[in-house]
């Protein structure tokens, strides 16, 4: 195997390569869905230079969370594998590591690719990759979307070392009624919840790992992250307002008032794996 890719990194050959990216998943309903909705992200950014989901800041402050995390569990030289790469930005801060990254949109993966990351395209449940090769496996904003979660974790912690560390960020206590409105414009989105119990019973008890750590990130006013509801919902909206006059007053008590008063938008979690 060549085109630009490492021998001994992948289990299996190609299907096919794609302008020199090698893709080891066949095109589905759920491909397809996933790469509208990566087309639809890069138009937004081509047009106005915003993703259209989330603004710039908040996107830093997701990505430095989980940075934060990289930095503390990685060494020089290791080889991490950023599992749902995406355009690369998370990965591309790290270029003294052995970087790979897999995804389901070819046009995220050149954009990845530019960045020096050695990438593919498969989804997470076909991890082409050689068992127990990278040091630190990353999953950002993925697992919430796979059809297999079960499937997705085990193949993420097959190519993990043993002694490795998965570091993995989830919404956070998800409201999900709207990805059910027929008026949601992808058929496939998030499909299930997560909480710190429900990641800690899932990693330690199907996958026998050790919790090494979780931290909340993003703090937003919005009603159902509300941890304390008044009975009147009209004083649920009042007290939201006030928190954005107190942001330019007061930054932070700001901060201190939103960490009380909401819950997180994503939870970081990492866990390693059993050697």
């Amino acid at each position: 195997m060549s085109k630009n890719q490492d021998t001994n990194v992948y289990m299996r050959e190609p299907i096919k390569y794609c302008k020199d990216i090698p893709v080891f998943s066949e095109s589905d309903d759920y491909l397809r869905n996933y790469e509208a909705v990566a087309a639809d992200h890069l138009q937004a950014l081509a047009k106005d230079g915003v993703n259209p989901w989330i603004v710039e800041n908040d996107w830093v402050e997701l990505e430095e969370s989980t940075a934060s995390l990289i930095r503390k569990y990685r060494q020089p030289g290791d080889k991490i594998l950023d599992v749902g790469i995406g355009l690369g930005r998370l990965t591309a801060r790290f270029p003294e590591l052995d970087r790979y990254g897999m995804d389901i949109s070819l046009s995220y993966l050149e954009k990845a690719a530019e960045k020096g990351i050695k990438v593919c395209y498969a989804k997470v449940e076909d991890m082409p990759y050689t068992h127990n090769f990278f040091d630190v496996v990353v999953c950002t904003d993925v697992l919430e979307h796979v059809l297999d979660l079960n499937l997705a974790i085990r193949q993420m912690l097959i190519v993990l070392k043993p002694g490795g560390y998965l570091i993995v960020r989830v919404p956070y206590r998800e409201k999900l009624a709207h990805y059910l409105d027929k008026s949601y414009p992808y058929k496939y989105s998030h499909l299930r919840f997560f909480d710190e119990y429900s990641l800690a019973l899932l990693f330690t008890k199907v996958f026998n790992c050790t919790v090494m750590e979780s931290s909340y990130v993003l703090y937003m006013p919005l009603d159902y992250k509300l941890k304390y509801q008044f009975p009147v919902y009209r004083v649920n909206k009042i007290y939201m307002q006030l928190t954005y006059l107190v942001k330019h007053l007061n930054k932070r008590l700001h901060s201190y008032l939103m960490r009380k008063s909401f819950d997180s938008v994503c939870i970081n979690f990492v866990v390693k794996k059993t050697e």
